[in-house]
């Protein structure tokens, strides 16, 4: 890498620490130390989109700060470029109602999938992550669609005013009007790694 280059991807870095859209606000949440336990069992298991940038990350960490309050910083792995998707926009990143659970919420164990039903009125689904997981790319598959899920800023909220969950995006692929078909496959396949991570990891 050249001294103009390394100068350059240091700039990017720089600006990428500051940016606001990849800082997370905890204050909402009654349970601090629960809240960043739970999100620290997704870290680089879930691709992260800023909207500020229009970028999806597949390789990155979670910078917990030690003071009581204060923002969890997402920050993306310097070394793995190839690992950083650009030109996403925000109309491609749809919020899918879909919640990640701890099973404590539903007097379960391990991690559960909050689905919400077809309309306003049907009840929501609550399955265990690997047979929601299962049940949703089916349910995607049927329509022609791939499942795919992302975090987004704002994705870490208080369920039921006590327990933490993970809110889900997903992009829409037809939206991706800026990316290549190679692209686009490679977004796939990251985010498909990283289900496949998690589902054997739960």
């Amino acid at each position: 890498m050249s001294l103009e280059s390394a100068r350059l991807a240091d700039a990017r870095w720089a600006e990428l620490e500051c940016q606001a859209d990849l800082d997370w606000d905890l204050d909402a949440i009654t349970n601090r130390r629960e809240a960043i336990d739970f999100l620290l069992r997704f870290e680089s298991r879930l691709c992260v989109y800023s909207g500020y940038v229009e970028k999806l990350y597949s390789s990155y960490s979670f910078v917990v700060p030690e003071e009581a309050h204060g923002r969890i910083t997402i920050l993306p792995d310097e070394r793995a470029w190839h690992d950083t998707f650009h030109d996403i926009p925000p109309e491609a990143v749809l919020p899918t109602g879909i919640h990640i659970l701890p099973g404590e919420v539903l007097g379960a164990s391990g991690l559960y999938l909050k689905i919400p039903g077809g309309h306003r009125l049907s009840p929501s689904l609550e399955l265990p992550f690997q047979d929601g997981l299962k049940w949703l790319l089916r349910r995607y598959q049927e329509r022609g669609e791939p499942f795919l899920p992302v975090l987004a800023k704002g994705d870490l909220r208080e369920y039921e005013s006590r327990m933490p969950s993970l809110h889900l995006h997903r992009i829409d692929p037809k939206r991706l009007v800026r990316s290549s078909q190679l692209d686009i496959q490679a977004i796939k396949g990251a985010i498909a790694d990283h289900l496949i991570g998690l589902y054997r990891r739960r």
